[in-house]
C-alpha cells in the first residue's frame, strides 16, 4: 500500500474512524491515494491536511470554518509555519503565566510586574495579516452580512486560525482602525457556535 488506512490514521491521530468518514463525506478531508487493494488511503499530503484540521479544532475553529480557513491558506507549508508561530507564542505566554502563578504561590510575587507577567494582551498575528484581517472584517460588516451568515462565519474561521477564538482588546483596537464597530461585529461573529 502506498498510504495509510483510515484505521491507522485514526489510531495515530486520536480521531475516530467515524469522524474521518464524516470529514470525507463533507469534502474536508478526502483520502487521495488508491491502495493496492482498491481502497482509498491517506497519503502524506492528506496527513498534513488532517494535522491542520486537528490544530484548527484545538484553536476553537468549528468544522464549517475549518474549510474556509484551509482554502484561504492553500499553501500548507506557509499555513503550518503560521500555526507554529501562534502555538509558540501561546506556549511562551503560558510559561510566563505559570511562572507568575508559581511566584505568587511561593510568596515571591511582591510586585504587580511579577504577578501579572504573561497576562498582557498578546498580538500573535503578524502586522500584514492583521491589516488584511481588519480590512476583511470591515468589508464584511459594511456589506451588511449577518454575523451568523456564511461570509462572516468563513471570516471567523480564518480569524480563529490566525489568532485563536478570542478577540483581545489589542486586536479589537486594531480591527476598529478599519472602521468603528468592526471589532464588535467580529466579536459577535466569533461568538456564533
Amino acid at each position: 500500500m502506498t498510504g495509510w488506512s483510515a484505521a491507522e490514521v485514526a489510531r495515530a491521530s486520536g480521531t475516530s474512524i467515524g469522524q474521518l468518514r464524516a470529514w470525507e463525506g463533507s469534502g474536508l478531508l478526502v483520502p487521495g491515494v488508491a491502495s493496492d487493494d482498491g481502497y482509498r488511503a491517506y497519503g502524506p499530503d492528506d496527513l498534513v491536511r488532517l494535522q491542520r484540521v486537528l490544530l484548527l479544532r484545538t484553536l476553537g475553529v468549528p468544522d464549517d470554518g475549518i474549510a474556509a480557513a484551509l482554502e484561504h491558506t492553500p499553501d500548507p507549508a506557509a499555513a503550518l509555519q503560521r500555526h507554529l508561530d501562534v502555538l509558540e507564542a501561546m506556549r511562551e505566554r503560558l510559561g510566563r503565566q505559570a511562572a507568575a502563578l508559581r511566584a505568587t504561590l511561593d510568596g515571591r510575587a511582591g510586585d504587580p510586574a511579577t504577578m501579572f507577567d504573561g497576562f498582557d494582551d498578546p498580538d500573535p498575528v503578524p502586522p500584514d495579516e492583521l491589516a488584511d484581517l481588519g480590512r476583511a472584517w470591515a468589508r464584511t460588516w459594511a456589506a451588511g452580512e449577518p454575523v451568523d451568515g456564511a461570509a462572516a462565519q468563513a471570516l471567523a474561521g480564518r480569524h480563529r486560525a490566525l489568532s485563536g477564538p478570542e478577540l483581545t482588546p489589542g486586536l479589537a483596537d486594531a480591527l476598529d482602525r478599519h472602521g468603528l464597530g468592526t471589532a464588535a461585529y467580529a466579536r459577535d461573529a466569533l461568538s456564533v457556535s
